[in-house]
């Protein structure tokens, strides 16, 4: 009996002393206070257990199980503990609300205490006295039935705040369901349902309960909950401090919020608590305030509060995360400085500062400056020049309006809200795309004037606010002389392409005179001069007839040239491709005239020799043409058959041979070399440079 008895005292002891704990933990918060009751009515139960299971008679033992009679109150404060956990405490603001709860636990604690209703005459048992059930059970089986609904609902809405919790409100709910419901339900099932099969056993419901606030008084040591307002700081502190302070869970939602933010911002409690602190900021720092929050790290940042009235604030914000005991991420303290006076005050300087740069206000080049809202600070003299927008007009807009008034009529014409959001990006992004760094622009001046300029954008390095310099170079003088030197040119080439024209022209009127004199000639080796001259009139011709075709007058594609020349000389001499064939190795080089006429006559001389006398009677060969770039500047250009070679005896730089003669004066003319190899037909190989010749005046 003595043993039972002591369970029962161990049990007040510790409940007395667990609500203490809890509620000196933090007396200020509402669950902190509930708990911390509940906790000494189980104490106080469990010492009226303690006392009619030592009593001596039935009468001492009866005393006491009436003043156990006040335990209908526990159901009531666990309701309570639901509804203020759950963040449900706007229903306690009804009145009504405490009647519903309480009510029905008053009328049966009367009736426990006034009548013999509610608890029967003392009996005892092996563990003590112990209470019996009146004989109209009436009182009791209400008691009954109202303490499971009780308990029920007040256990369902834990639960149904478990399953939505995330994190340390999800511990916390899985403290409170074990400490609290875990044990009533052991308790109901010992004190009603097993008293109704006479199964006998002592009453278990203040003991598990104390075991039940042991695990809650774990729970707030390790996770500092129950406290659900993560900090212990001083309210007078917090209260009267000139920044705006917030506290928040570990999600980011609004717990307390102290008078500057009421005073300034107008703001209530009521307005704020249970919604996210940054809510409250200006829509473009939401991401970098919800990065904060899930990266759990302090952080400092300038960024922009609303008011009430949604005027925005320029703020420093610091915000940084509480820990538990284990470093576990229990909340935020949010402490916004305004910035608004610093701001301005840092405006005037960098606007003074920037008046008295005197080479800025002289130079020819505009310079304006705009800050991250857009707004223009400063306008020098020159942009007023260049645009005719007076400073005053200009500083009394944003950069948005001014770019969207001076667009030209003949750029793709661009809506305020896409140039606004584009400038919106630039400053929130501190990045400038290469298109914006340095562009050409033709602008609209106020008289409706185009002017052509250049502007150059870069940020100002170390400013703070960020701003935006942009650099404006009128050039609608150079582009006018660029025009007017442009179509000059455009008139040059087309005087020189005529020229080329009828050079071309005069060749062929030569090359066809040529022709037609051959008529005339019964003397075949003259013919056979008349014939090569015509071919070299025609090399010529077709030199300017490429330079005349080609989009480039200085330079011709000497590897088409080639090859359209060796088929004209091959048609010319009338040549058999089934007995003689060409190939060409012609590598993609551009010549320019003074080299390429030479070099054009060269080849005309070699391949008229080797269709001329390197396939006597009827002999099948291969005449081959090579082009290509040697080391450097350097042209190797290679005309080979497979004939029957030169004599033993000629010497080419002492021939008599007129072609022979004018190919070596043609390769002396381009400073080049010429060997000949005669061990299998005839390979002539010319290296040389492309020749430069000085500008003539």
């Amino acid at each position: 009996m003595i043993e039972y008895a002591i369970v029962s005292l161990v049990a007040a002891i510790t409940s007395f002393f667990i609500a203490n704990f809890i509620y000196f933990r933090n007396p200020k918060n509402s669950l902190n206070r509930v708990i911390a009751i509940f906790s000494t009515l189980i104490a106080l139960m469990a010492l009226c257990e303690f006392a009619y299971r030592l009593a001596e008679t039935p009468e001492s033992a009866f005393i006491w199980l009436k003043l156990s009679a006040l335990w209908p109150l526990i159901p009531a404060v666990i309701a309570n503990i639901a509804l203020v956990f759950t963040r449900r405490s706007h229903i306690l603001k009804l009145k009504v609300s405490y009647l519903i709860i309480y009510g029905p636990a008053l009328i049966f604690v009367f009736l426990g205490l006034a009548t013999n209703l509610f608890v029967g005459s003392p009996i005892p048992e092996y563990w003590g006295w112990t209470y019996s059930i009146p004989a109209d059970e009436t009182i009791y089986d209400l008691f009954a039935i109202w303490t499971v609904v009780v308990s029920f609902l007040s256990a369902l809405v834990v639960f149904l705040f478990y399953f939505h919790a995330e994190g340390m409100e999800k511990k916390q709910s899985l403290y409170i369901s074990l400490g609290i419901f875990m044990p009533l339900v052991i308790s109901l099932i010992t004190d009603y349902i097993l008293r109704g099969f006479s199964i006998k056993v002592p009453e278990l419901t203040q003991t598990l309960l104390t075991l039940g606030l042991v695990f809650i008084a774990y729970g707030v040591w390790r996770y500092n909950f129950p406290v659900l307002t993560p900090t212990l700081a001083s309210e007078k502190i917090v209260s009267t401090m000139p920044n705006f302070l917030m506290l928040s869970d570990h999600r980011g939602r609004i717990t307390k919020i102290n008078d500057s933010i009421i005073s300034v911002l107008g703001y209530q409690e009521s307005d704020l608590i249970g919604k996210p602190f940054y809510e409250i900021f200006a829509p473009t720092q939401k991401i970098n305030l919800k990065k904060a929050l899930y990266d759990g790290k302090q952080i400092n940042l300038e960024s922009v509060i609303c008011s009430i009235k949604n005027q925005e604030i320029d703020v420093f914000l610091n915000i940084s995360p509480i820990f538990s005991i284990l470093k576990d991420p229990t909340g935020f303290v949010i402490i916004g400085t305004d910035l608004t006076e610093t701001k301005k005050a840092m405006r005037k300087i960098i606007e003074n500062e920037f008046k008295f740069r005197s080479v800025v206000e002289q130079t020819s080049d505009g310079v304006f400056l705009s800050v991250e809202s857009g707004k223009i600070i400063d306008w020098n003299k020159s942009m007023e020049k260049i645009t005719g927008i007076k400073k005053a007009e200009a500083t009394s807009k944003s950069v948005y309006e001014v770019i969207y008034q001076t667009n030209s009529p003949n750029e793709i014409e661009l809506e305020l809200p896409f140039i606004k959001e584009k400038y919106d990006d630039i400053f929130s992004s501190k990045n400038l795309p290469d298109e914006i760094k340095i562009q050409d622009r033709e602008i609209i001046h106020t008289n409706g004037s185009l002017r052509n300029i250049t502007v150059n954008n870069f940020f100002v390095e170390k400013s703070n606010p960020l701003m935006l310099c942009t650099v404006v170079q009128d050039i609608t003088d150079r582009k006018e002389f660029e025009n007017s030197l442009k179509t000059s040119l455009e008139e040059k080439e087309v005087l020189l392409r005529e020229i080329h024209h009828r050079v071309k022209n005069n060749l062929q009127i030569i090359s066809s005179l040529l022709n037609l004199q051959t008529v005339y000639i019964n003397d075949e080796e003259a013919l056979n001069l008349f014939k090569e001259s015509q071919n070299r009139v025609r090399s010529m011709s077709m030199i300017h007839e490429s330079l005349y075709q080609s989009r480039d007058l200085a330079h011709i594609d000497f590897s088409i040239y080639i090859s359209r020349l060796s088929n004209e000389l091959l048609s010319s001499y009338g040549v058999n491709i089934n007995l003689i064939s060409l190939k060409t190795d012609l590598e993609n080089i551009f010549l320019d005239i003074n080299t390429a006429i030479p070099c054009g006559l060269i080849i005309t001389e070699l391949f008229t020799n080797s269709i001329k006398y390197a396939f006597p009677h009827g002999r099948k060969g291969i005449i081959n043409i090579k082009f290509q770039r040697d080391k450097g500047d350097n042209f190797i250009l290679e005309v080979s058959d497979d004939g029957v070679g030169l004599p033993e005896d000629i010497d080419i730089k002492q021939t008599k041979s007129l072609g022979m003669r004018l190919v070596n004066s043609l390769v002396d003319q381009l400073d080049g070399t010429i060997e000949v190899d005669s061990s299998s037909g005839t390979r002539f190989v010319i290296k040389f440079q492309e020749l430069e010749y000085e500008s003539r005046v």
